[in-house]
């Protein structure tokens, strides 16, 4: 795959999963799993903006450009959760639905991590390693913070246990 081609894939990647994220959150009941998906949705849509000027860089000037940014503000999914009181709004509102699509979710995530994961040994310039590492570990970060949410869902009173016993204050 070629750098305008692979960098093009990217871009649409995070529309196809910001749009399911915002489906999913629209269906769910779970604020839990509602703001998880939202949160998302919106990270998922800053990283669109932020390859689309890469994208349009490569169009102009055929190559890669020397000044390509590295840096995007954190992800705040974990913050995001930690505003929400794990303990009232529990998993009474869940149903299997959340489950599947956050099952879902861990899976593109994944799917992504490990694609730009491949790119990166396809590269032909550091700059390009960089930005392709960059988004896979994006994409793990976001894969973990899912995970973490879908172990929450499926067993509160474990994951209490787990998040007391590692010192952890919420997602």
């Amino acid at each position: 795959m070629d750098k305008i081609s692979s960098v093009k894939f990217a871009m649409d990647n995070e529309q196809r999963e910001k749009d399911y994220y915002l489906k999913e959150a629209a269906r769910s009941k779970n604020p839990v799993v509602k703001r998880l998906l939202e949160t998302l949705a919106e990270e998922e849509e800053d990283h669109k903006r932020w390859i689309d000027k890469l994208h349009n860089k490569l169009l102009s000037d055929g190559s890669w450009p020397a000044d390509v940014d590295l840096e995007m503000k954190d992800s705040n999914v974990k913050e995001e959760l930690k505003k929400l009181d794990y303990k009232a709004e529990a998993t009474s509102a869940h149903d299997d639905n959340d489950i599947e699509a956050l099952r879902a979710a861990a899976q593109f995530e994944k799917d992504a991590a490990d694609f730009y994961a491949d790119l990166v040994k396809q590269c032909e310039t550091e700059k390009e390693q960089k930005f392709f590492t960059f988004l896979a570990n994006i994409e793990r970060e976001h894969q973990l913070s899912i995970e973490d949410s879908l172990s929450y869902l499926q067993d509160p009173e474990a994951w209490f246990d787990a998040s007391e016993r590692h010192g952890l204050d919420g997602a």
